[in-house]
Parts: structure tokens; C-alpha cells; sequence
């Protein structure tokens, strides 16, 4: 028992020294850059609900715009996020795997945690600022609305860790991943509800499981709505799937990365 203890106190270290040190790379030593880590996301809200009311638009459902745009754009963050850390993971920690103490999968925790961290602390400033203002009341099921958020990015984290295998074999899968990130910010759900959509467009874009996931935020998140497209087991298919994909590829690759003196 106290071995198992022993194991699992390395690995909190561990964890613990990944994050301090993702801290100081993405962040810098200044407040500034704990300032916009807050302000980014909080801009592409307040952005969106400008546009939509110069356009004298409303959400698509009946609730207010900027909780609307809240409960796409933050699942999405997470996503996204998850793909662009988890890209390059590979390549920046095979030197320190050298290390016994050092495992891949502590990295990926300890990326996950920070995001997260980052985007539901955000996500809390935000949802205090609109309560005092008087727009939001109440959440349906804040449980649940955490657990969706949780496995946005562990979606994203797999995806981007498939592709960062993908990339050392095929560079330009680079570009091409950009290319779709930019494709699904428009297709997965964060200006529109799917039921909405005409049956044509929904049943091509079930196959997308952001998509799943933000219909689902958003059902867990009002009163009164309940999503007819998302299936939870759908995006929890691909986010085991990846995972496993992900994490076998990064074993596969070392041999690869250590020829190419990485």
C-alpha cells in the first residue's frame, strides 16, 4: 500500500511541475498574460452578441444572446484548445520521458487540468457578471453542464493527440488540420441549434460530435430545452476511441522521434 502511495505522490509532483511549467510558457511571468488567457474568450462572446444585435438578431431559441453564445463558445474553446496543446505534445516532452519518473500520460493530465482550469475559472467571472446583471437566474443541471465541459476537451485533447502522431509521418497534415478547425468552428453548433437546421444539413452534420456535444451543453444549461440531436454516447465513442488511438501512437512513435534525434 504505502509503494502505491509513493507512486501516486511522484506522479502528483510530476503533474504538479508540468503544470508550472505550461503555466510559465503560455502565460509568461507577467499579468498580462494571465489578463488575456481571462479576456480572450470574453471577447468572442461579447463579440458575437454585438454582431447578432447590430444585425438586430436574437439567439435561435428563447434565451438571452449572450448565455446563448456563452454555451457554444466555451465548449468550443475547450475543444480547440485541447487540439492545439496536445499537437505539439509529443515532440516537447520526449526528452524528459528520458526520466523514469516522467510518463506521457502525466503531461497530458497536467495540460488537461490547466485548460480546463483556465476556461472554467473564465467561465465563472462570466456567469457572475451576468447574474448581477440580472440575465441569468438559474442553471438547469450544473453537474452535468461541468461534465459536458470536461469532455469537450478531453475530446479535443485526443483529437489533437492523434494528430500530432499524424503530423511527425505526414508534416503537412499541419495545414490540413488548421483548414478543418476553421471549417468545424462554423459547423459545430455554436450559431445555430440542429434542430433548426433542415434535414438534409442535420443528418450530415450528426456525424459531427462537437456538435453533439454543445447541443448538449446548451440541453443540460436552460430551462425549457431539450436538444432532439445529440446522442451522449456518440461523442463518448470518439473520445475513447482517440484516447486510445492517441496514447498507443505516442508509444508506437518514440522509436521515431529518437532517430530523428527529437
Amino acid at each position: 500500500m504505502s509503494e502505491i502511495l509513493d507512486a501516486l505522490t511522484v506522479q502528483a509532483r510530476v503533474i504538479l511541475a508540468f503544470i508550472l511549467r505550461d503555466m510559465r510558457t503560455r502565460f509568461g511571468r507577467s499579468r498580462l498574460g494571465y489578463f488575456w488567457a481571462v479576456f480572450e474568450p470574453l471577447t468572442m462572446i461579447l463579440a458575437l452578441a454585438l454582431i447578432f444585435g447590430l444585425m438586430d438578431r436574437g439567439a435561435p431559441i428563447n434565451v438571452d444572446i449572450h448565455l446563448f453564445f456563452f454555451t457554444g463558445i466555451i465548449p468550443w474553446m475547450l475543444f480547440s484548445r485541447g487540439v492545439s496543446m496536445m499537437s505539439n505534445a509529443i515532440e516537447s516532452t520526449t526528452a524528459l520521458l528520458t526520466y523514469p519518473q516522467v510518463k506521457a500520460v502525466d503531461m497530458i493530465i497536467a495540460r488537461i487540468i490547466l485548460e480546463f482550469a483556465t476556461l472554467f475559472i473564465v467561465s465563472l467571472i462570466y456567469l457572475c457578471f451576468l447574474y448581477f446583471w440580472g440575465i441569468l437566474d438559474r442553471i438547469e443541471s450544473i453537474l452535468m453542464s461541468i461534465v459536458v465541459l470536461m469532455l469537450a476537451i478531453l475530446l479535443g485533447s485526443g483529437f489533437g493527440l492523434v494528430g500530432g502522431v499524424i503530423k511527425l509521418y505526414f508534416p503537412g497534415y499541419s495545414s490540413f488540420q488548421a483548414l478543418l478547425m476553421r471549417v468545424m468552428f462554423f459547423v459545430s453548433g455554436v450559431f445555430f441549434v440542429a434542430d433548426s437546421l433542415p434535414s438534409v444539413i442535420r443528418d450530415g452534420l450528426w456525424y459531427n460530435p462537437v456538435l453533439h456535444l454543445i447541443e448538449w451543453e446548451r440541453s443540460v444549461f436552460f430551462y425549457g430545452f431539450e436538444s432532439q440531436f445529440y446522442q451522449p454516447i456518440y461523442p463518448l465513442l470518439w473520445i475513447l476511441s482517440l484516447g486510445f488511438l492517441g496514447l498507443a501512437g505516442e508509444r508506437v512513435t518514440r522509436s521515431k522521434l529518437r532517430q530523428l534525434g527529437i
